[in-house]
């Protein structure tokens, strides 16, 4: 387990810093979606890639370089000193591994249940495709699955146009499935802090999304960004699609940034491939 571990761990890596260095100011955000989503998936599998016959074909494993990196084999990690049986390591390593999934997986479930009492408690305001329910609480505009929740005490009615637009976006899109695999590729990695950053990308991504869809609809830009300054809050639910998401700043300044030339799609093309 301790040799596929660590590859992952590389993999995810790399693809979070290619994404953040390369590809993050990028106004392609439906590329960027399935750059995060198929890449970070690819992780899982990279590990089971042989890279030896390589090595020895180009003679790459005889460069100095490689020597730096630690042997990696069904024995674990070598270094160069190890008094500590790796069965005992392994085997806590193992448990300690298990446990945080268990946990992380405890949370999600238990957020999960919060949601579906919310949602029994709420008024249905519009049955359809669609729903739209009533919260009598303070809360941030959030969508999940094919239901967007709001407290119409707490908005204007323009201001409730442009939130359930907004949500509504997020909905048609499918994002649900974007945020919940993303929760789940952090439980399954929860060790990993670049697990962890592409999960933040991958919500900062889908509200680019939205935010670009409602702009969109010919709404003024200053009047949209003014609604987010004023809709402030941390939610509760990670695994929802809120409408006043953390990065507050990075969303007005990509809203601001010049769309990036169509003709730059091929380099993005090169780049992922």
């Amino acid at each position: 387990m301790l040799p596929y571990l660590t590859k992952l761990s590389i993999a995810i890596m790399v693809v979070f810093l290619f994404y953040h260095l390369l590809l993050r100011r990028l106004t392609f955000y439906q590329w960027n979606r399935w750059y995060l989503l198929l890449y970070s998936a690819g992780c899982f599998l990279i590990p089971f890639i042989d890279i030896n016959p390589f090595l020895q074909s180009s003679r790459l494993d005889e460069h100095t370089l490689v020597h730096f990196i630690p042997r990696v084999s069904g024995e674990g990690i070598r270094f160069a000193v190890s008094e500590t049986p790796h069965w005992f390591v392994e085997n806590w390593i193992g448990i300690l591994f298990v446990s945080g999934i268990v946990l992380l997986t405890f949370r999600l479930m238990v957020q999960h249940y919060s949601l579906v009492r919310l949602r029994r408690s709420a008024q249905l305001l519009v049955s359809d495709n669609v729903k739209l329910y009533q919260v009598n609480k303070p809360i941030i505009p959030f969508s999940f699955g094919n239901a967007i929740f709001v407290n119409q005490q707490q908005h204007s009615e323009q201001e409730l146009k442009e939130i359930i637009r907004h949500e509504f976006i997020h909905v048609k899109q499918g994002h649900t499935l974007d945020m919940l695999y993303a929760e789940l590729f952090c439980i399954m990695n929860w060790y990993n802090p670049f697990a962890w950053l592409l999960r933040n990308a991958i919500r900062q991504n889908l509200e680019f999304i939205a935010d670009r869809e409602v702009l969109k609809k010919g709404i003024d830009k200053k009047e949209y960004q003014y609604l987010l300054l004023k809709v402030i809050g941390v939610s509760q639910f990670s695994i929802a699609t809120n409408f006043n998401f953390s990065s507050l700043k990075k969303r007005i300044a990509m809203m601001n940034k010049m769309r990036t030339a169509k003709v730059h799609l091929i380099k993005f093309l090169f780049l992922i491939s």
